[in-house]
Formats: C-alpha cells, sequence, structure tokens
C-alpha cells in the first residue's frame, strides 16, 4: 500500500461531511484543525502553499485523521486513494 500522493482539501471535505456526524475547522497560522462533534480531540493538518483555495495534502497526514477520527470504513468509500 503506497503512502505517497495528494488528495485535494474540497475531496477530504467531502469524506468528512459523510463519514463524521459534524464538523469544522479552524485555520490557524501554519496548520488546519479539525474538530469532530462528539470527539473530544481535534487533529490537525497542514494549510498548504499559501494562498491556494484548495491545497492538495499529503495522504499520510489524511490516513493519520481517519485513524485519529476512527472513520476508516467510510474514509476508504470515498477517497480511492486510501482503498
Amino acid at each position: 500500500m503506497a503512502t505517497t500522493g495528494r488528495i485535494a482539501w474540497k475531496k477530504i471535505k467531502k469524506m468528512l461531511d459523510k463519514c463524521t456526524e459534524s464538523w469544522h475547522f479552524k485555520d490557524k497560522v501554519h496548520k488546519r484543525w479539525v474538530y469532530a462533534d462528539g470527539i473530544d480531540t481535534s487533529y490537525k493538518l497542514p494549510q498548504g502553499s499559501h494562498g491556494s483555495k484548495n491545497p492538495e495534502i499529503e495522504i499520510g497526514h489524511i490516513r493519520g485523521l481517519v485513524r485519529h477520527f476512527d472513520i476508516g470504513d467510510c474514509a476508504k468509500k470515498h477517497l480511492e486513494q486510501l482503498r
């Protein structure tokens, strides 16, 4: 299973909409903090290049987010790169 590649932020948002009951994010200086309601913790992702509206995030960060929120089965249905 390859751990290289990138996934666009818009695809990640669509996956989170379908795989979590409710979620939101807050952009900080260098990271994007992702929060899922019902889970007391958050997960941070890199924001990508400056000025990018739809940055591509490295797949390793996405795998960490999926493990952290325990949404692996659902995420694999919506993001082909995770299969």
